[in-house]
């Protein structure tokens, strides 16, 4: 295994919830439904989410822009493990550490719904699927399990429950009280018994780019689609600086120093600048004083990875942020991934790079991270 993305979606069929959790929910289960003009969305507790598409599957377009509007026009290589074996194998990508769409990029789909019971079912249903369907087609294929947002310890469950199902990572909403308001903010030490059993369990959490509305930047409702889709392309990772910046200056990695961490989709060109600030103010503030004895990029360094894909600028800085915490990624199928030329994109960014440093980003720190057998 030469080269692993560290971040690709699965997406899921239409049929997953209704036929794993039980049917006295009724519509409130998700399902892809026909609003009747042309078009299919997914429905979760009965509300229609909104987005341009039924599945992001630009990478496979014709028109990366262009994605389907129903069921019938998506292709299998985004929902078919078979078919995502061939098209990896097309790219030259070895494995692939899957992340959920219409659960929510970060398990906040789910969160949405109101009933514990029933987001507890649907999310459970998730997990078994990713292992009945895909871990078990391939090795090639690394699970991650989403948790519910009803209360701390439901997520904490489920962890224990997936990891021994054979899951190797956590999906997980960097801002629950975003989504449910009753759960505290991450940085309250309630949270440490979730900490704690992850950190035991030795699992990487997971918080991709793009999970929390609130913190990324408005688009503005007057601007064209190819402006919307613009910003909304570049929001998502940038939206990674303040998630870094919240764990690298919580105290979480000082209470748990081997907690690992991956920031999905985040790149890497604007994360020496971050890492370099959060240092001065550790510096200029009490925090020094007060106990907390890492700089955070030394905290960084130790715990956290973040994923790269089409960037070359930020190489240049590999080494401030920690070469052993950099992954590939190419979030195959959506609409900014590097397939089918991930080669090329490599071979691009990678230019003058030693070696040894570009095997870890490119294989070796996501077989560590995960441990991926080879």
């Amino acid at each position: 295994m030469n080269v692993i993305s560290a971040d690709d979606h699965v997406i899921e069929p239409p049929d997953l919830w209704i036929s794993r959790v039980d049917a006295k929910w009724g519509d409130r289960v998700p399902r892809v439904v026909d609003l009747g003009d042309g078009t299919e969305r997914w429905v979760i507790d009965g509300t229609v989410k909104e987005e341009p598409r039924l599945a992001p599957t630009g990478a496979l377009a014709k028109n990366r822009y262009e994605e389907p509007q129903r069921w019938a026009d998506v292709p299998k290589e985004a929902y078919e493990p078979t078919a995502r074996l061939n098209a990896m194998d097309r790219d030259g990508v070895d494995a692939s550490v899957l992340y959920p769409t219409a659960a929510g990029i970060g398990g906040e789909g789910l969160g949405v719904i109101g009933d514990p019971e029933l987001q507890i079912a649907c999310v459970r249903a998730y997990n078994d699927w990713i292992i009945d369907t895909w871990a078990a087609a391939s090795t090639r294929f690394v699970p991650q399990c989403v948790l519910p947002i009803t209360s701390i310890e439901a997520a904490t469950a489920e962890v224990e429950r997936s990891l021994g199902k054979g899951h190797k990572g956590i999906v997980m909403a960097p801002f629950p009280w975003h989504v449910n308001t009753e759960v505290p903010h991450l940085h309250d030490e309630a949270w440490d018994s979730l900490w704690s059993t992850i950190n035991e369990a030795e699992a990487p959490v997971c918080f991709h780019s793009g999970t929390s509305p609130r913190n990324m930047l408005e688009l503005y409702e007057g601007w064209d689609p190819a402006t919307s889709r613009a910003f909304e392309t570049v929001r998502r990772p940038v939206s990674s600086a303040m998630v870094v910046s919240s764990f690298v200056l919580s105290r979480i990695g000082e209470r748990f120093p081997t907690l690992k961490v991956v920031f999905a989709a985040a790149g890497i060109n604007w994360l020496s600048f971050q890492l370099e600030l959060s240092d001065h103010e550790w510096g200029a503030s009490m925090l020094a004083k007060e106990g907390m004895e890492l700089k955070p990029s030394e905290l960084f360094q130790r715990q956290c990875h973040v994923t790269t894909w089409a960037e070359k600028a930020g190489m240049t800085q590999r080494e401030f942020i920690g070469v052993d915490n950099i992954l590939w990624q190419s979030e195959f199928p959506m609409e900014t991934s590097t397939w089918p030329d991930s080669a090329g994109f490599i071979e691009k960014n990678f230019e003058g790079i030693p070696v040894d440093h570009r095997n870890k980003i490119l294989s070796g720190n996501a077989k560590r991270l995960y441990k991926i057998d080879t």
